[in-house]
């Protein structure tokens, strides 16, 4: 591993993607069980009860010979499992989503050399 002879800034960083677009992206993780975080959580658990939930009931009724009913259940865990994306996709669209930015050149801050 070479050695790392000075500290890497952050605020210099920005990444170049494949259409050529410069793009810094200055948003923070959540902090760890605050109140961001408890959200992502609750919703990834919410989630997962639920499409769990039915995913059982759908067994349930396939086991005890109830077919019509294991198949809407098992209809409903598959209409239930995007409540497993809300918690991701709710912290991107609020806390990062905003805070990465397109430039057309080489952003103004960043220093040269």
């Amino acid at each position: 591993m070479p050695e790392q002879h000075f500290p890497i800034d952050p605020s210099r960083l920005y990444e170049v993607g494949r259409d050529g677009i410069p793009r810094t992206d200055t948003g923070q993780a959540p902090e760890w069980l605050g109140p961001r975080h408890r959200r992502i959580l609750a919703w990834t658990a919410l989630g997962a009860v639920v499409s769990g939930g039915c995913a059982g009931l759908t067994l349930l009724c396939f086991l005890i010979g109830a077919r019509l009913a294991a198949a809407w259940f098992a209809l409903a865990t598959l209409a239930t499992a995007p409540l497993l994306l809300v918690g991701p996709a709710e912290d991107w669209w609020r806390h990062r989503r905003p805070h990465r930015r397109r430039h057309r050149s080489r952003p103004g801050r960043f220093p040269e050399g």
